[in-house]
């Protein structure tokens, strides 16, 4: 039996109530916390990466191309320091392996060791922005993509690791990344009731609001979301092109044209991966993979469109105050034949406020509140 419920979970200066809904509910009422911008990785996210075949094959194509008689620097090995261990095996003459996570970076040491390659696979532990190499690497591989291409830091880290421990004609793995967007119709997808988290997210939660330091609107992913739910194409925006003119702060105006009868509700917000030039990009919004569809939500009872309609907007990147992760904004207008109807949505790495709008509201209720 499917359906939703109220569970609590301990913040650092509350306890916050959370509506949950179970694996097997309708996809657009199933959700997760977007994860990969918080220090929270285990190894069932580790092992979920590792999962991912898709992704995999192209990162490895990739790493056999590039790595052989060449230095490497791998940012974000992880405790099972895949790509660092992949690129000694292809014969890369040196590895430097970053990972700033403690326990990992001190299982990348024994899985480097065990592996047989301490003498070619050095793990560093900590930033890449603060760590030096005694020469600069040819090639870096790194897996700090987002559910939003920069999310992760991907911009601000890999500008650093440019500038600073790469060659002026280094390679980049991958090669560049978009975040992308779509117009969504959650009702046309599945009516699944009021989304919620799944239960398995909870310990999740708190892991991120325990790294913030309180409770906040993290972004919600949608993690089996249907085509069908789509209103649009898909509108690129937040390009970075990692061994080129790196900008991780940057406003690209653009318009999606409604192309059938429905209601919006929000966006959907993907990425785009070209780990090699000459391929084709992963594309989250349209294939299985590890990233999932991030959820802007915009009018709690939606608006509806019909066919040549048009969203025009803007989308902004800015660095928050860390200096690395992205804040996230687009400001718009919905164009229909009846008049235009002004749109926003904005989602910092840790300054959101708390139960922000209706959707968090609902996913965050009070103690009290009605449909519990």
């Amino acid at each position: 039996m499917t359906g939703s419920a109220i569970a609590r979970l301990t913040a650092p200066d509350r306890e916050v109530l959370v509506r949950t809904r179970e694996i097997g509910d309708p996809a657009p009422a199933l959700l997760l916390p977007s994860l990969g911008e918080y220090p929270v990785y285990d190894d069932r996210l580790y092992h979920f990466m590792l999962d991912d075949q898709l992704r995999n094959d192209r990162y490895a194509a990739a790493v056999a191309r590039h790595a052989p008689g060449r230095t490497v620097l791998d940012i974000g090995t992880g405790q099972e320091a895949v790509w660092a261990l992949a690129a000694a095996r292809a014969g890369a003459r040196h590895v430097w392996a970053v990972e700033v996570l403690p326990e990992a970076a001190r299982q990348a040491r024994e899985t480097v060791a065990q592996a047989g390659f301490a003498d070619r696979v050095t793990v560093l532990e900590g930033l890449s922005t603060e760590v030096h190499l005694p020469e600069r690497a040819d090639v870096c591989v790194s897996e700090i993509i987002g559910n939003l291409g920069g999310a992760e830091g991907a911009g601000a880290v890999l500008r650093d690791a440019r500038d600073r421990l790469v060659r002026a004609d280094g390679v980049f793995i991958p090669h560049r990344s978009a975040t992308t967007v779509v117009a969504l119709d959650l009702d046309h997808a599945a009516p699944g009731g009021r989304p919620g988290f799944a239960e398995l997210a909870l310990p999740y939660l708190e892991h991120v609001f325990s790294s913030v330091g309180r409770p906040f609107d993290v972004r919600a992913c949608i993690p089996a979301l249907r085509r069908r739910a789509h209103l649009s194409g898909a509108a690129e925006v937040e390009p970075l092109d990692f061994g080129g003119e790196l900008v991780p702060e940057s406003s690209q105006d653009r318009e999606l044209v409604i192309t059938r009868r429905g209601t919006l509700h929000g966006f959907a917000l993907g990425v785009r991966l070209w780990v090699s030039a000459a391929e084709s990009p992963i594309d989250s919004l349209a294939q299985r993979c590890n990233w999932f569809p991030v959820y802007a939500p915009l009018s709690a009872g939606g608006l509806p469109v019909t066919r040549g309609d048009r969203l025009t907007f803007s989308f902004s990147t800015t660095l928050s105050n860390d200096g690395v992760h992205p804040d996230y904004r687009l400001d718009g207008h919905l164009h229909t034949a009846a008049g235009s109807v002004p749109l926003s949505w904005t989602s910092t790495h840790h300054d959101d406020g708390f139960r922000a709008n209706s959707f968090y509201r609902a996913l965050f209720p009070m103690a009290g509140s009605p449909g519990r």
